[in-house]
This record gives structure tokens, C-alpha cells and sequence, in this order.
């Protein structure tokens, strides 16, 4: 599964734009740089890592975003197939229904 990674903020430049297969995000993580600017590292297995530069806060939020990401991606990646609307583990199937009537 890939995701674009878009940092346009002119202010630090530092502009990014580019696809990432997320299978290969090895790590993340925020480093404090200098003149109180924060850096968001994304340690990839199969190339050099991404470093974004923001604010504390942007970091933060964009940190949060990607993890959300990552473990949306691995529930996805279990079961290689997606239901909707999701059943309800309760909930019989039409199948038990069909044989119970019988």
C-alpha cells in the first residue's frame, strides 16, 4: 500500500513530495532540531529515511496521522480482504440462518 507524502511548507526549505510504500517504514520519530524547529524522521527499510522539518505541533499531528496509517495498514494486511458493511461477531450469517430453518 502506498502513501503520498506532500510537505510543501516553503518556510523551513524543505519540500517533499513523494510515494511511500508503507510496508518499508521501519520507524518514526521526532527530533528536536535547532532554532526551536522539530524534525519527523521516517526510517525506511529499503531506502534513506524522509525528514520532514515543522513546528512541535505539526510534527506531532503529522506523527499521529501516519501511525493511524500504519495501523490501519496492518489490520488490512491480516486479512488481505475487506466486508462492508462489517459483521457483527453476535450476529449469525444468512447461511446459519437458511440451515436453522430447515
Amino acid at each position: 500500500m502506498f502513501i503520498e507524502i506532500i510537505n510543501q511548507d516553503g518556510k523551513y526549505n524543505s519540500s517533499y513530495r513523494g510515494m511511500v510504500n508503507i510496508q518499508y517504514v521501519h520507524q518514526i520519530q521526532i527530533i528536536k532540531g535547532r532554532h526551536r524547529s522539530y524534525e519527523l524522521h521516517i526510517n525506511l527499510s529499503n531506502s534513506p529515511s524522509i525528514e520532514l522539518l515543522g513546528t512541535k505541533e505539526e510534527c506531532e499531528r503529522f506523527y499521529n496521522q501516519l501511525q493511524e496509517v500504519l495501523k490501519t495498514y496492518q489490520q488490512l494486511s491480516i486479512t488481505d480482504s475487506l466486508i462492508f458493511p462489517p459483521r457483527l461477531p453476535s450476529a449469525p450469517t444468512i447461511d446459519e440462518n437458511e440451515e436453522q430453518e430447515l
